[in-house]
Parts: structure tokens; C-alpha cells; sequence
């Protein structure tokens, strides 16, 4: 994908990349859904950002950072199922037992 030409265009861009991360954690969208398939791209000789933008701009930056914040506990949380499921997995597989040839026959 090419990198956007407008600040409509970078921002909307940029909404749609939050507003997926949003529905990932909130778990309403699938993290293998087909709209991750556009890497986001980051705008590039567009200039300051025009005066009309920065309240969207801004409360586009708050709902990052609220994201952000809550990252580290996502992680934490899937971290301790992880472990849990490895104890179960642990406990509950068949231990392989020995297997035998026989080269006489």
C-alpha cells in the first residue's frame, strides 16, 4: 500500500488500524481477519497538519494511548493462561513409551 496522500486520507487510515486493534481486544474481530491485510503506511511529505484535523487528530492520540495502557495486562493475563495450559498439557499427555523392533523375523 502507498503512503497516503492527504491527512483525510492518513488519518481515516490510521482510524481504521485503531478501531481494529479496538475490536481485537474488546473481542469482536478476529485478529486474522482479512482487513489486516493493509499494513498501515506512514504519511510523508503531506506538511503540517491543517487546523480542521487536531481535535480528530487528538482524540485519535487519546484512544491510542488508551490502547497502549492496556497492553501490558493483555499481556500478563495471556502470559498466566499460557502457563496454565502448559501444566494441563503437561499432565494430561501420554508419556511416549518404548517401542521395539523386531529384526529376528
Amino acid at each position: 500500500m502507498s503512503a497516503p496522500e492527504s491527512w483525510e486520507e492518513a488519518l481515516v487510515r490510521l482510524e481504521a488500524h485503531v478501531d481494529r486493534a479496538e475490536g481485537i481486544i474488546s473481542g469482536l474481530a478476529a485478529p486474522d481477519d482479512e482487513r489486516d491485510a493493509e499494513p498501515w503506511v506512514e504519511p510523508t511529505g503531506l506538511g503540517p497538519m491543517p487546523t480542521e484535523f487536531l481535535f480528530r487528530a487528538k482524540e485519535l492520540l487519546e484512544r491510542q494511548q488508551r490502547l497502549m495502557a492496556t497492553l501490558p495486562a493483555l499481556l500478563a493475563d495471556n502470559q498466566a493462561q499460557r502457563q496454565v495450559a502448559s501444566k494441563v498439557s503437561d499432565a494430561t499427555a501420554t508419556k511416549a513409551g518404548p517401542v521395539y523392533l523386531d529384526v529376528t523375523a
